[in-house]
Parts: structure tokens; C-alpha cells; sequence
């Protein structure tokens, strides 16, 4: 791994797990693929809000950073663009 921030990993957090750097970054990129939130949520064995909020803050990130730290941290293709599907 290059210099910087450590890979976070979804942590349980007493009744749910967070969503984890690589989790966020495949999040986005099943939805730039095409993926619905449902089809998603159901994959990751997650909420469709949950799903919801991830692709929001990406993109709110991205517009304000131009770049979204947990797709950074993994070096996802994706960090620097907004999640729009193809």
C-alpha cells in the first residue's frame, strides 16, 4: 500500500455494522454498473438507505473534495467521480 490513511473496515457497532472503505467503494461501483439500490442492498446484505446515503455523500464529496476519502483509501477507479450510471 502507497503512503496515507489506513483501509477503515466495517466495525460492529452494537446492533449494525458500519459500512467499510472497501463496502463504500463497491457500493459505487455496482451502482455505476447499473446496479439498482435494491439489487445492491440485497448483495451486501444491506438497507436500501443505507446504500441511499452512501452514494449521496459520495457525490456531495466528490463535488465539494473532488474526491471521496474511502474510495482514496482503496484506490477505487471511481474516487474522483460522481456515481452516475453508465
Amino acid at each position: 500500500m502507497e503512503y496515507g490513511e489506513p483501509v477503515e473496515a466495517g466495525e460492529y457497532r452494537g446492533t449494525f455494522k458500519a459500512v467499510g472503505d472497501q463496502e463504500h467503494a463497491e457500493i459505487i461501483r455496482l451502482y455505476v454498473e447499473g446496479y439498482g439500490m435494491a439489487k445492491i442492498a440485497n448483495e451486501l446484505d444491506r438497507g436500501s438507505r443505507t446504500i441511499h446515503r452512501h452514494i449521496l455523500e459520495h457525490d456531495q464529496a466528490v463535488a465539494r473534495s473532488r474526491f471521496f476519502p474511502a474510495c482514496r483509501r482503496v484506490h477505487s477507479e471511481y474516487e474522483g467521480r460522481r456515481a452516475e450510471r453508465i
